[in-house]
């Protein structure tokens, strides 16, 4: 079966002298790879859209029960080739493509992920790699792969008055925070880092250049989506590794 789907290019692998293996994530068929003869070689079919960050129109020939598809053609409608001139750009938006590539199933249509990966792209083209707006696409995503981490009440009693004080953590099993009270299992979360998590939950990314924390309640957030994203991939990001290396540099 042949279809042409908008797609971002979230990994590309060379295969071979002259291929490449691309995973996609496509509007309408979700995530997948596919193998693209020649483009290596080949600019009138692929050009220089395929690579990270691209976005554009997909032709792909899908076969039953295949594990690649066919990448016929990649135009790219629109790409962020700006990015790549950024080094810490680079490294955050790199981080969204794996966090995407790793938090979703293979051929799933993802209409919500797609267009929030797109406007990641956006916000990061349009301003600084900042540490903000990487906090509030991780929730964003949490919350479109059904992760959403209860954070402004506890989950075991329901009750938001008991937060706040030592002793709250936060229990990735049981989905969120849980007071003192009811002794959950986790890393302990301070209150002014859920509050900051609180205030992230209900932003749109757009609204991520008016966003600041502190640099120490940053750290206890980026920690504890962390400990979310660790328990649903099963290991730690390649990625994550670049971005501690430019925060060192």
């Amino acid at each position: 079966m042949k279809v042409t789907t908008p797609a971002i290019v979230l990994r590309t692998v060379d295969y071979g002298e002259a291929d490449r293996v691309v995973t996609l994530l496509t509007q309408r068929g979700g995530k997948l790879s596919a193998l693209a003869r020649g483009a290596r070689k080949s600019v009138k079919r692929f050009g220089a859209a395929l690579g990270l960050f691209g976005v554009g129109e997909a032709t792909l020939v899908d076969k039953p029960n295949a594990e690649l598809a066919t990448l016929e053609r990649f135009d790219g409608a629109r790409g962020f080739p700006a990015l790549m001139s950024d080094v810490a750009k680079v490294a955050h938006g790199g981080y969204a493509c794996e966090l995407v590539r790793e938090m979703i199933p293979p051929r799933q249509a993802e209409p919500g992920v797609f267009e929030l990966l797109v406007t990641f792209f956006a916000a990061l083209e349009a301003g600084p790699a900042r540490a903000e707006t990487l906090r509030i696409f991780e929730l964003r995503l949490l919350d479109a792969v059904g992760l959403r981490p209860q954070l402004e009440a506890c989950v075991a009693c329901g009750l938001d008055e008991h937060l706040g004080g030592p002793g709250d953590v936060l229990d990735v099993r049981r989905g969120g925070v849980v007071c003192a009270h009811c002794h959950g299992h986790g890393r302990p979360l301070d209150d002014d880092v859920r509050r900051a998590l609180v205030d992230a939950q209900a932003l749109e990314l757009q609204a991520a250049p008016g966003f600041a924390l502190a640099a120490s309640v940053n750290v206890g957030a980026r920690e504890a989506l962390s400990s979310i994203i660790l328990d649903h991939v099963g290991r730690p990001l390649k990625s994550l590794e670049f971005i501690a290396k430019l925060n060192h540099a």
